[in-house]
């Protein structure tokens, strides 16, 4: 009796642990077929295939760049400015006063109409009703600001005469474009005058229209920008280099953290406001007083040359005075 109860509790135990390791390679075949289930079919497993799944911490893309660039995040907190971000969407019709990119311009009697130095019609790039937009510091409340652009090699920007010291004040020449504000927008609009030369050479569709819609945000100086140095006290070399010599175990290479650092601190994409940033290089000094006033990006509607970025910039006492005659355009690509 003792034997045959011995043997019956050896074989229990063996049929537990049986069950146990049993279980266990269940749970992980479910969640292993969840995750394929999900790389299958793009889209999230079941609660029934996670509920039982261990539980990872959100790995941090930018985790590497915040400890490189720990030594200055004071500086970079204290450089943060608000911006509006703009995603686009189709629009199913044009209308007049909206905010948007190509379509239809608003545009009332007593002004002339924007043309080129061909006379021919500019075409309108952007609009935006400034009511739209949350509120940002400096910004006109309400009205429509413009921005119309010629159909040639550089898309109106003076790029050819953009060099030297100067160059912004080349950029300036609101020959080739026009930024174009309207206080009140109340008035009748009239039909602007049909614009062809030079479409197939634009940027964008102007045919296309798309709506802008805005949320606010806020963001520090990018790693493109003219007065970054300025701003954290030396470039960021300096803070790689101190970096790896404080984390001997970090195998990373100094490209490969100079990469961490592009992204973390790139500053693209289309907004108002905020930080500029470029395929080439800022075309502004660290001096220049000048900030973003309007940002354009490519994307898979819009292509600035070779992905490239357009940028408008003005004086903050211009833009305190809503006055945009002095606003300077440039565009750089790859």
């Amino acid at each position: 009796m003792k034997t045959g109860k011995a043997v019956l509790l050896s074989v229990g135990i063996v049929a537990a642990v049986l069950a146990t390791v049993g279980g266990a390679a269940y749970l992980v075949y479910r969640q292993a077929d969840g995750e394929l289930r999900q790389a299958m079919q793009g889209g999230p497993p079941d609660a029934t295939q996670t509920e039982n799944a261990p539980t990872c911490a959100k790995h941090d893309e930018g985790a590497k760049a915040k400890a490189v660039l720990a030594p200055v995040s004071d500086a970079l907190q204290r450089s943060e400015r608000p911006v509006a971000r703009i995603a686009l969407e189709a629009l199913k019709a044009d209308e007049a006063t909206i905010s948007k990119v190509g379509g239809r311009a608003y545009w009332a009697a007593g002004r002339d109409y924007p043309r080129d130095a061909r006379g021919q019609p500019m075409f309108l790039l952007a609009q935006i009703n400034l009511a739209e937009p949350p509120k940002m510091p400096g910004y006109p409340e309400r009205g429509l600001l413009q921005f119309f652009i010629s159909g040639d090699d550089y898309y109106g920007a003076a790029l050819d005469h953009a060099h030297g010291a100067d160059r912004m004040q080349a950029l300036a020449q609101q020959t080739g474009f026009r930024v174009v504000y309207w206080p009140d927008a109340s008035a009748p609009a009239l039909a602007p005058p049909p614009a062809q030369a030079g479409k197939d050479s634009l940027p964008l569709d102007p045919d296309k229209p798309r709506r802008m819609r805005f949320s606010a945000d806020h963001e520090s100086i990018g790693i493109n920008d003219a007065g970054l140095a300025k701003v954290l006290g030396g470039g960021v070399d300096g803070l790689i280099e101190r970096y790896s010599s404080e984390h001997p175990d970090d195998r990373s290479t100094t490209e490969e953290l100079g990469d961490e650092l592009a992204d973390h601190l790139q500053r693209t994409g289309h907004k108002l406001g905020g930080y500029p940033d470029f395929t080439q290089s800022d075309p502004r000094e660290a001096s220049d007083r000048r900030v973003l006033l309007f940002q354009l990006d490519s994307d898979d509607a819009m292509m600035w040359g070779d992905s490239g970025i357009a940028n408008f910039f003005i004086d903050p006492d211009d833009l305190a005075r809503a006055d945009f005659s002095r606003v300077s355009y440039h565009w750089d690509c790859y």
